[in-house]
């Protein structure tokens, strides 16, 4: 993803106004998935320690 830098006066077209949402609403789905998978390892990983703390 690129980088936008906005200085104050700027104003966006209605076209890159929607593009711009696009993007991020794509780049937020992407970020929740990877979330997702990430607590799906990290709650594997939590359930092997407690088995291991068990098995003492």
């Amino acid at each position: 993803m690129g980088f936008i830098k906005f200085t104050k006066g700027t104003s966006l077209s209605d076209k890159d106004r929607k593009s711009l949402q696009r993007l991020l609403k794509d780049e937020r789905k992407k970020l929740q998935a990877a979330l997702k998978d990430v607590d799906a390892s990290l709650s594997m990983l939590g359930a092997a320690k407690k088995k291991a703390k068990k098995k003492k």
